[in-house]
């Protein structure tokens, strides 16, 4: 099982706190996004961690490099970062995505160990990480049947408040089998990037795989495990809250 990090992104809505740096350098309870990531990945023993970077790419892998991290780090460059979305980052790591197992995060996220526990530990194949939705959460969200069978993803756009004791929003971590990759997902990516272009996002074309019979990617819900996603200044104040220095040496 491999770990594949997508972290080419600007951060544009952390402002000054990005100006220099991409979004997963930025610090909660002094430790940066990518250092908590990282040792929390090595701990869980994947075989490998595949970074696609773009934005500030060098100073992201320098720093990196003084880490000390013993899995091996391969760098996938994203050179049209500020013209692109996340559905071309992941492209460019197509060919390792059928090369292993994997386990896909975004870089700006911060969680507990047991997140990926959770995850690791169930035996279905391909998953999408829910947590059920509350208010602060923003972006995609999902709608579950009673076996955690995805039956609609929601786009932020089209996100109905009326809705929302249904929905369960996407924690951005999913794990993939190589066969799937193959068979499934790279192809729907390939097509929906070529009918939409590259300005879009890889959920997207999850959600045309979950409308077809059968699906083979399921939900598995988060039940009490601490996450937050860090879009803006004051999701950094919420993070910082939730993860407080005192729980540092318990989430690292």
């Amino acid at each position: 099982m491999q770990a594949i990090i997508l972290a080419a992104g600007m951060g544009k809505r952390l402002k000054e706190l990005t100006a220099h740096n991409t979004k997963c350098m930025i610090k909660v309870g002094g430790v940066t996004l990518i250092e908590r990531m990282l040792r929390q990945i090595e701990k869980f023993g994947f075989s490998r961690i595949v970074i696609v970077e773009g934005y500030e790419g060098k100073k992201l892998k320098d720093f990196i490099a003084t880490l000390g991290i013993k899995t091996p780090i391969k760098y996938i460059n994203n050179p049209i970062y500020n013209k692109t979305n996340n559905i071309y980052s992941l492209s460019l790591a197509a060919s390792e995505l059928v090369s292993d197992d994997s386990v896909l995060f975004e870089s700006d996220l911060i969680f507990e160990d047991s997140v990926i526990e959770t995850l690791l530990a169930d035996p279905e194949p391909n998953l999408a990480l829910v947590d059920k939705y509350e208010n602060w959460m923003d972006g995609t969200c999902l709608i579950l049947g009673q076996n955690d069978e995805i039956k609609d993803f929601v786009p932020g756009s089209e996100f109905c408040f009326a809705n929302k004791d249904k929905y369960y929003k996407t924690v951005n971590i999913y794990k993939f089998s190589k066969e799937f990759c193959q068979n499934e997902y790279l192809p729907f990516l390939t097509a929906y990037r070529k009918a939409l272009g590259d300005n879009e996002y890889y959920e997207q074309v999850l959600k045309v795989i979950t409308m077809l019979d059968n699906a083979s990617i399921k939900a598995k819900r988060l039940d009490i495990q601490s996450w937050y996603e860090i879009d803006d200044k004051q999701d950094l104040d919420i993070a910082s809250s939730i993860f407080s220095k005192d729980k540092k040496a318990h989430l690292m």
